[in-house]
């Protein structure tokens, strides 16, 4: 439709999965912004009740909202700067007062689009595509296998390698049942393992889904590092310092084999429908036994989180505090 303003673009997938990889590349791109992650979107729209005004919404009040978050405060962006962006709305949208938060960042860095790169989205698929109807989702995947020992590493990380499958498991089958129903039109699948092995092919596909053209900056993420990575947690992307290299992780090298059999005791069938390959040996009973402990218990995390963060929330009229990852 003539005079539609691009759509946002989304980058989600399990943590440690290189979704700040591809941040990077397409915030090199002279049109896009993405923040540091927001986190804050789904805890907004649970509420929207809270911002109806007329035909519209508040687009004031959801955008103090938003900046009363951690999250915001890492985006280096000056509150008047945003106010001065929603002033200028008129009976908005949700989607549309979203979008003015989004893109008082990107003026302020000379760019006139703006993006998403939060892991967890992966989780909220449906709702966001509820929300923002024009967005586009990317959900980056890599073998699980190289993700489980990478959470490990994280101070906010599960306790266990099986845990650590398991919220692999768990997040990539979320983000591929909401990616489905938003429909291929919206909803596009990346392998980590494509992206550093075939950059500028791989940028090519993305760039194309989501309006941009391919630019050669976009090949060199590490000078958009300190912009999109705050400085709290630089120590955990320092692959971004080099160019995209294949094998930085590697579970063949890296993992011993009952290592690699904990993870596939728990994970095997969503690397199998994958097309990952699945090692060789055969599952030992005790990595069977710890696999099904990892899925009860996360299971059992998830419901809880789920209640008391959204359903009590709510209930009490405050707005449910984002996830942690």
């Amino acid at each position: 439709m003539a005079g539609q303003a691009p759509p946002p673009v989304f980058v989600v997938g399990c943590p440690r999965s290189g979704t700040t990889l591809l941040q990077a590349m397409l915030s090199s791109h002279p049109d896009l912004a993405i923040p540091p992650e927001s986190h804050f979107i789904p805890s907004l729209w649970r509420v929207r009740a809270r911002y109806a005004r007329g035909g519209g919404v508040d687009a004031e009040r959801l955008a103090r909202d938003a900046m009363s978050t951690l999250r915001f405060r890492e985006w280096d962006l000056p509150e008047e700067a945003v106010l001065a962006g929603v002033a200028d709305l008129r009976d908005p949208s949700f989607e549309e007062a979203v979008a003015a938060i989004f893109l008082a960042y990107a003026r302020a860095r000379g760019k006139s689009r703006w993006g998403d790169k939060t892991p967890g989205y992966s989780l909220d698929l449906p709702l966001l595509a509820e929300a923002l109807p024009s967005a586009r989702f990317v959900h980056l995947i890599r073998d699980g296998r190289d993700v489980a020992p990478s959470l490990l590493e994280m101070p906010w990380g599960p306790r266990s390698l099986a845990e650590a499958a398991f919220v692999w498991r768990y997040r990539v089958r979320r983000g591929r049942a909401g990616g489905r129903a938003a429909g291929p039109e919206r909803y596009r699948e990346v392998r980590y393992e494509a992206l550093v092995e075939d950059p500028g092919a791989v940028l090519a596909g993305v760039s194309s889904f989501v309006g941009l053209d391919l630019r050669p900056e976009m090949l060199d993420p590490a000078s958009r590092r300190d912009e999109v990575v705050p400085e709290r947690t630089r120590g955990q992307h320092r692959s971004l310092e080099r160019p995209p290299t294949a094998g930085i992780r590697d579970w063949r090298r890296d993992l011993s084999p009952a290592d690699v059999d904990r993870i596939e005791a728990v994970a095997g069938d969503l690397l199998e429908e994958l097309g990952y390959e699945r090692s060789a040996r055969p599952r030992s009973p005790g990595g069977r036994a710890a696999g099904l402990a990892a899925v009860a218990r996360g299971q059992v995390r998830a419901a809880l989180w789920r209640v008391r963060h959204l359903v009590l929330g709510r209930a009490r009229g405050r707005i449910p505090p984002s996830r942690r990852w």
